[in-house]
């Protein structure tokens, strides 16, 4: 798996972008700068980018990385996450199902263009 860690939109928006097989350790490492980044009050919101990402063995491990990542944060972000291209509507659902509870701040898009204009609001609000 490929994931770049960047930050976007004047350094306002963090970027995490993920392609194919996702392991815990990548996950973990995305986690970790992504939290380190927003750590500067400048950054307001994070895109998760993984339309590109296969998809895990199973719904729990899927469920477990996006609950850990979202979970890691210090400070609540709006956090716009993109599914895979390869989930389904039965795997997505699965996910979402394996979640235990997501915060207000985390909503999933299938759309990057949907995720960054909801973004842009939720920055503001």
């Amino acid at each position: 798996m490929t994931v770049r860690v960047d930050l976007i939109d004047g350094g306002s928006v963090i970027e995490i972008r993920a392609s194919g097989q996702a392991t815990r350790r990548e996950a973990g490492w995305a986690t970790e700068r992504a939290r380190e980044l927003s750590q500067d009050q400048a950054v307001r919101a994070i895109l998760a980018d993984c339309r590109d990402a296969e998809r895990q063995n199973s719904a729990k491990l899927s469920a477990e990385i996006i609950e850990n990542f979202v979970y890691a944060l210090e400070r609540p972000l709006p956090t716009a996450y993109i599914i895979p291209q390869v989930w389904d509507n039965t795997y997505q659902a699965s996910v979402r199902n394996e979640i235990n509870e997501l915060p207000e701040q985390a909503r999933f898009f299938t759309d990057r263009d949907e995720a960054l204009s909801w973004l842009a609001v939720a920055q503001t609000a």
